[in-house]
């Protein structure tokens, strides 16, 4: 008796009848694995993802404009009216340049 409870017992638990029994939940497999709660959480990734690339992308550019701003123009603008300068004195100086 006690050998045909354990039989009993073995064929439930058996991966033959797990995989034979009826299945409760009726959901197709992509429901089962994308339920509401990991749906909202993907959601939330992905939605913090881009609001963080906006915001990196974002302070980004207005650094290097700043950057820009208040030391490279004005260097470029020294340099720029430098030249300028060595120009109009060469250019008084009588320096000319002769194209043949």
């Amino acid at each position: 008796m006690y050998v045909m409870y354990l039989l009993f017992q073995w064929m439930n638990l058996s991966p033959l009848h797990w995989a034979a029994r009826k299945r409760e939940d009726r959901r197709p497999l992509y429901r089962r694995i994308f339920t509401n709660r990991r749906l909202d959480i993907l959601h939330k990734t992905f939605i913090r993802s881009i609001l963080g690339f906006i915001l990196f992308s974002t302070s980004y550019c207005i650094v290097n404009t700043g950057i820009y701003y208040k030391f490279v123009r004005p260097l470029r603008q020294e340099e720029r009216e430098l030249l300028e300068r060595e120009l109009i004195e060469a250019d008084r100086a009588g320096f000319t340049v002769n194209l043949k």
